[in-house]
């Protein structure tokens, strides 16, 4: 017969994997709350790692990116209508085709974009410069967009 101790750590390990294995409120509330690496484990893994949590800056560069983009196509149409040309080849086209199929596609490109981009937030890219920077320029360079638009809109 097997002592106790092995048989609760046998009870106590299957149990642990049933509630790994299906879903409840519980491993949701763990995945939401009780996050696990919220920092790189080993001195080797400063670059090209995943972790669970970013912290709030990329959050908040991806907020306002994605913000930036919505005022970009909201201002690009109200350029358009006032005689604008669009220079990109490919919103040129969707914007031919349907309004509603460039926003769309705008929103949907720009999000997906800050979904690959935060989670590839410790990565380097031709091993010069870390994701993270893209990611934090970006906002600077997409508001002297909306700078530009708006000189564009009070010349007209």
């Amino acid at each position: 017969m097997k002592p106790d101790s092995e048989m609760l750590d046998k009870g106590a390990a299957e149990r642990r994997d049933d509630t790994r294995r299906h879903f409840s409120t519980r491993t949701l509330l763990g995945t939401l709350f009780k996050l696990r690496r919220r920092q790189i484990r080993r001195d080797d893994d400063q670059i090209n790692s995943y972790i669970d949590w970013y912290g709030p800056w990329p959050l908040l560069a991806s907020l306002l990116i994605i913000a930036l983009s919505f005022t970009d196509a909201l201002l690009t149409m109200i350029l358009l209508d006032n005689g604008a040309q669009e220079m990109n080849v490919l919103m040129d086209w969707l914007i031919k085709q349907d309004i509603q199929t460039f926003a769309a596609a705008k929103m949907a490109v720009t999000g997906l974009a800050m979904v690959v981009l935060v989670m590839h937030f410790n990565f380097r890219v031709y091993r010069i410069i870390t994701v993270r920077y893209i990611m934090y320029a970006l906002v600077p360079i997409y508001m002297l967009l909306i700078a530009h638009e708006i000189n564009m809109l009070s010349q007209i």
